[in-house]
């Protein structure tokens, strides 16, 4: 008798569970990927993945965000991450499908950078 409400419950609750096990994944996926892993300065803090794009945010933390800072965060940003995603040779075949990864830049959580469109161009 018991058993029944808790398979219900287990079957509710488990795709839930499963698909915010598989996101922190995908955000620690490409930490590793894009920031090194071990980067305390900046993380990976969201991965949307849809039919034709990947979308990340990568949020810098604790910076005074002047717009000399901003201009040294967004020029770095567009220098370093397209080559690191196209190091991937999965995420390199993503992009020769026609589609493409959006990665904005933030800091301190809400104060846009920068936004960077990789595609296969870039790649090439």
């Amino acid at each position: 008798m018991v058993l029944i409400p808790l398979v219900m419950l287990a079957k509710i609750y488990y795709p839930d569970f499963a698909a915010k096990r598989s996101n922190e994944n995908q955000k620690e996926q490409f930490q590793e990927l894009l920031l090194g892993g071990d980067d305390n300065n900046a993380s990976v803090s969201s991965v949307s993945i849809y039919e034709n794009v990947i979308s990340l945010k990568i949020n810098i933390h604790n910076v005074l965000l002047t717009e000399s800072m901003k201009t040294k965060f967004s020029k770095n940003s567009h220098r370093i991450l397209p080559k690191k995603v196209c190091s991937s040779a999965g995420l390199r075949d993503w992009l020769e499908s026609g589609k493409w990864i959006s990665i904005d830049v933030i800091a301190n959580s809400d104060e846009t950078v920068t936004n960077i469109r990789v595609t296969g161009e870039n790649c090439t």
